[in-house]
């Protein structure tokens, strides 16, 4: 496919999961969850009209919050299903966002993803560009026996979504993602209690009376479990030399967003991530 003939609606996906608001958040956990998706499109309740999207980093970033509306990204890119490739593109490489709703007459009527340009356009081409020309040098590394919920935080302060696993030997041994950690979550109900105190102001000394309230709310929880037990393993990797096509057809071939690189001494020296290939288009 030449990515110059294509408009949106030759590569979207017409068959789009979306969330209402108001909504159930545990409904949307268990679907970014079981489905294995990153993230979905939220319209107002009863219309087709896109207000927002909530990503898998969404719900672990607000795991105590139960309203979709204060949870989602109200700030929403979208494009026409008769724009094109091209100026989709554009919006890829400008906003950093992996997904953008297709949008018709104010009604939403797909979705179209980073995967889908390079499942659909990437590897069915003949690009000869060369892996090290666009991977990333800097390689997030979490130690095998952290904990998912401490590796989970680690993520998020660092404003990563993969990490690569290494072992007591400082070898890597697998890599985790988002995707991995958030299978792991539970809806627990958490109870906290708050003491309300009230006196008289008028004397420094007073009977004091408390009331005590206990708010329950449902949170998303990752368990203790060490990583080591949940990552991906073996570590699947791409060669620096290898063309960005060959790339392209091994994250379609494994359906993974992201690889390690290595050189020519099996050494890795870098990540390649899916958002990284449509840079060469």
């Amino acid at each position: 496919m030449m990515a110059e003939n294509l408009k949106v609606s030759d590569v979207m996906n017409r068959d789009v999961i979306y969330a209402e608001v108001p909504g159930s958040r545990d409904e949307v956990f268990q679907t970014i969850k079981n489905k294995k998706i990153s993230g979905i499109p939220v319209v107002k309740k009863g219309t087709k009209n896109i207000i927002g999207i909530i990503t898998r980093e969404d719900m672990l970033k607000h795991s105590d919050e139960d309203q979709l509306a204060l949870i989602m990204t109200t700030k929403v890119i979208t494009t026409p299903s008769s724009s094109s490739i091209i100026d989709c593109l554009k919006l890829f490489k400008s906003s950093g966002y992996r997904r953008i709703p297709v949008v018709d007459d104010g009604e939403l009527k797909g979705i179209i993803t980073v995967g889908d340009i390079v499942h659909k356009i990437i590897a069915n081409s003949n690009l000869n560009f060369q892996v090290k020309d666009f991977m990333r040098r800097k390689i997030f590394t979490c130690w095998g026996r952290t904990p998912a919920y401490i590796t989970s935080r680690m993520m998020h302060y660092a404003n990563e979504y993969v990490a690569l696993v290494i072992d007591d030997e400082e070898k890597i041994v697998g890599i985790i993602s988002n995707t991995d950690l958030i299978s792991l979550g539970e809806m627990r109900l958490e109870e906290k209690k708050s003491v309300l105190k009230s006196g008289s102001e008028s004397q420094e000394w007073d009977w004091e009376t408390s009331t005590v309230l206990y708010i329950t709310k449902n949170k998303i929880s990752l368990p203790n479990t060490p990583i080591h037990q949940v990552m991906s393993t073996p570590c699947i990797t791409i060669n620096d030399s290898a063309s960005i096509m060959e790339c392209a057809v091994k994250m379609q071939k494994y359906n993974i967003d992201q690889l390690p690189v290595v050189n020519a001494k099996d050494e890795v020296i870098g990540m390649i991530f899916d958002i990284d290939l449509i840079k060469s288009l």
